[in-house]
């Protein structure tokens, strides 16, 4: 029986796998295919459409603009999310569970909706169809992100630390910048790395916001609908492959905090 429960574990781990990944795998195996049609049988291996891919002006400007964008959405989601975390870790005050609920409440919200929000906010205010607006609108999700991981990590630091420096003469930002950042730090750059991630995968907030200065997502989705290119596999599988990686390392990074915390 004890076997048994085991192979069905795996063999459902399987299926999940493989419902998950099966239509990313297809997408990768047919960027290095020779026939512009994502067809059967295989007719032949080629880099073109990567090669097609590094001298396409039009999706290195949006590469470009989604890693400005994401670098600053998560500096700023960090920054803004140490300071929640560290107000609620640290601080007990009226209305808590409140403050908690509206700091997380992006996250409940569909981002067709927060997207056509932030666009009539914007335009209201003149910042419309740019790169900062953007910014302003990733920051809007992710930074209740960041404050939830760097929360987890503030969880398993025991305030005895920051008293010790108290009492050693340092002022509450001294001991803030040299005792708990520091420790705290592979949950911050766990947050950097997811709240980047999300940012630079992000497609439908950015449509609404961005006007001409697209994004790496927005540029895919121009390139769909101006009809069938190979191409696009291959940006397809550039983007798998370094947001896998990223959040690969930010998960492994927040389960290493977690296990310093332990000890």
């Amino acid at each position: 029986m004890k076997h048994l429960d085991r192979y069905l574990f795996y063999g459902y781990m399987a299926v999940v796998f493989v419902f998950l990944f099966l239509p990313i795998v297809t997408i990768i195996i047919f960027s290095f295919n020779v026939d512009k049609f994502a067809s059967l049988p295989w007719r032949g291996f080629t880099f073109r459409w990567y090669r097609n891919l590094v001298f396409d002006t039009g999706i290195l400007n949006s590469f470009k603009n989604s890693l400005l964008v994401s670098t600053s959405v998560a500096v700023t989601s960090c920054v803004l999310g140490f300071m929640g975390a560290y107000s609620l870790s640290r601080r007990r005050f009226r209305f808590e569970n409140l403050f908690s609920g509206i700091m997380v409440s992006p996250m409940a919200v569909p981002w067709v909706i927060l997207g056509l929000a932030m666009l009539v906010f914007l335009t209201r205010i003149n910042l419309e169809g740019s790169l900062l607006s953007v910014w302003i609108s990733h920051t809007v999700f992710g930074a209740p992100f960041a404050m939830m991981i760097i929360r987890a990590r503030l969880s398993g630091l025991p305030v005895q630390y920051e008293e010790a420096g108290w009492d050693l003469g340092a002022s509450r930002l001294r001991a803030i910048w040299h005792i708990v950042i520091p420790l705290t730090l592979p949950g911050i750059v766990a947050a950097f790395l997811l709240t980047f991630t999300l940012s630079f995968d992000e497609f439908l907030i950015a449509w609404f916001v961005c006007g001409f200065q697209a994004t790496l997502p927005v540029k895919i989705w121009e390139m769909i609908r101006s009809g069938l290119n190979p191409t696009i596999n291959a940006v397809g599988s550039v983007i798998f492959v370094f947001s896998m990686a990223l959040a690969i390392i930010a998960s492994l990074l927040s389960g290493a905090g977690k296990r310093v915390a332990k000890k």
